[in-house]
């Protein structure tokens, strides 16, 4: 993965404040606001102020998860409404847990002991957060005995613990309406209509970060015009107050943003504003050209980073994106460009050292 280097103008960030904040997202926020019953208006306001709007939508990369916290952990309704497995993250239930074996009487009897662990933890968190969903999914769980529909219920509480839950309308309509309209006042595509292209333009990729595979340049030739995605790296669906977050825009490759990615909270993710592969080596090329030099003959593994740059090398396809025959192709010519140059003479080799375009002709490198 590729580190970007942020490098906004402050005559940019300063008309994206002016135009974004200050003109649209406040006037629309305290409108929303005023909609809101006082005594939930008291509460909201309690930590959206004007000030912290602001920081939300200007601050660094390393500060996005503070920030996700200070809401989350104020307004529970959003994250029960939004991202409920940030809801449900001290939640203890496992995935090993919710999909055990069920046939042996020992088995049945420890899910059951589970099933009641998990309702009374589930009973105390709805109290303590008076919420919305849990009720009728504790009602629903309450008398059941019978180990496979444990099973079924402990399964359903883990795609909610895990992100992959999706509320049906009947469960968004539980919520206050200003809890559902919350994620229109940020608005991402009125905000990119505008100031879309100078930020894939300001931030110069011409490779997704993510992978450092699908070319993603921003043309801005008339009539060719075009630009890459802006991911949202926490995602505006599970977090919509960071939609206009300048911090929380990478530009990226379509099938990095739409496929691998999609709607993953990624908190066990490195952000690429903070970090991203170093010079310890990534890439392993195994070969073997016994039976003749061709492609089929080389293989690209990815080291492992023993850190979380190892989760994004996962969720990317690092390996698979580059494991592919146009870099195979280009490896096989470096290399035959390598043991030419390994078998030559030591003049040979001073006179192509001392002319760069001996170089870039050699390695088939072209400006």
């Amino acid at each position: 993965m590729i580190k970007i280097n942020v490098n906004y103008s402050d005559e940019f960030l300063a008309r994206y404040e002016e135009h974004v904040v200050t003109e649209r997202l406040l006037p629309s926020f305290n409108d929303m606001v005023a909609q809101i019953p006082e005594e939930e208006q008291e509460h909201v306001l309690e930590l959206f102020s004007d000030e912290f709007i602001r920081e939300l939508v200007l601050c660094r990369a390393n500060d996005l998860n503070l920030k996700i916290m200070a809401i989350y952990d104020h307004l529970h309704e959003l994250s029960e409404r939004y991202c409920l497995e940030y809801y449900l993250k001290d939640l203890e239930l496992t995935p090993i847990e919710a999909t055990m074996k069920i046939t042996r009487g020992d088995e049945k009897e420890q899910i059951r002991l589970i099933h009641r662990r998990v309702v009374a933890d589930l009973e105390l968190l709805s109290n303590d957060r008076q919420s919305k969903l849990l009720p009728s999914v504790i009602d629903n769980m309450q008398d059941t005995t019978i180990a496979s529909e444990i099973k079924t219920q402990l399964k359903l509480i883990n795609s909610m613990k895990t992100g992959t839950y999706d509320l049906s309308n009947e469960e968004v309509n539980l919520f206050s309406n200003w809890v559902n309209e919350f994620s229109g006042i940020f608005n991402y595509n009125a905000m990119s209509r505008v100031f879309g292209r100078e930020i894939t333009n300001s931030l110069d990729l011409d490779v997704c970060p993510y992978c450092n595979n699908e070319d993603i340049e921003t043309i801005n030739e008339v009539g060719a015009e075009t630009r890459p995605d802006l991911d949202h790296f926490f995602p505006k669906s599970k977090f919509p107050f960071l939609g206009l977050t300048l911090s929380n825009l990478i530009p990226a490759g379509t099938r990095c943003n739409q496929k691998y990615k999609s709607n993953k909270s990624m908190f066990d993710h490195v952000h690429p504003h903070i970090d991203g592969i170093n010079q310890t080596t990534l890439f392993d090329f195994n070969y073997i050209f016994d039976e003749g030099r061709n492609i089929d003959a080389i293989n690209i593994t990815v080291n492992k980073q023993n850190n979380k740059l190892d989760n994004n090398l996962d969720l990317f396809k690092v390996k698979e994106c580059h494991n592919k025959n146009n870099v195979k192709n280009w490896f096989m010519r470096l290399e035959e460009c390598y043991q030419h140059l390994s078998n030559s003479s030591p003049e040979f080799l001073n006179a192509i050292l001392d002319d760069d375009n001996l170089i870039r002709t050699l390695l088939q490198i072209y400006p």
